[in-house]
């Protein structure tokens, strides 16, 4: 595992310290934008908002994104769940060099090194594959840190409405391990 630097910056505590150190590197979010397979920007977006010009994309983000948002905390816990006792990582900035990315979730005290967990919800059934710009995220998480996997749950939703209820959707959430 490479040697990181761990920062402190919330996105949902200090979003403005979080957003400043994000322009000083590529991260997770960056990469897909830069080889063309995101569905939420592209190379000009990422450097655009490394100059500080980026332009707010959204008055109130799309039904998607607001609901992931509002999942994501529910999803964790039953992940931590899923993954057992130990000491977790969450909105913090992991940086090495020139890269990082926020993990949703980060085992850190396991004898084999960290175990990464990416959280995406999606009302498309994936069939067991990942995504191309997911699959190139969870690539980009795992060189930065050094490590051989990321675990990636999915929840799949009937539909973004259901996941506006305020309780866990009753969808179990799908585990794929993804190696580098």
């Amino acid at each position: 595992m490479h040697k990181v630097t761990i920062t402190h910056a919330s996105a949902t505590e200090n979003r403005e310290a979080w957003l400043a150190i994000r322009r000083r590197h590529v991260t997770a979010t960056d990469w897909p934008k830069i080889t063309g397979t995101s569905r939420w920007g592209n190379e000009e977006d990422v450097i655009n908002g490394k100059l500080g010009e980026e332009r707010e994309r959204w008055s109130v983000p799309p039904l998607p994104i607001r609901v992931g948002n509002e999942l994501e905390p529910l999803i964790i816990e039953q992940t931590k769940i899923y993954l057992g006792r130990g000491d977790y990582l969450s909105q913090a900035f992991v940086s090495r060099r020139h890269i990082g990315f926020t993990p949703d979730l980060a085992l850190i005290d396991r004898p084999s090194g960290w175990l990464l967990a990416e959280i995406k919800v999606s009302v498309k059934e994936w069939n067991g594959w990942v995504p191309s710009d997911y699959l190139d995220q969870v690539k980009f998480q795992a060189t930065v840190l050094g490590v051989s996997e990321v675990l990636v749950v999915h929840l799949q939703l009937q539909s973004w409405k259901e996941g506006l209820c305020d309780v866990l959707p009753t969808s179990i959430p799908r585990m794929v391990r993804v190696r580098g």
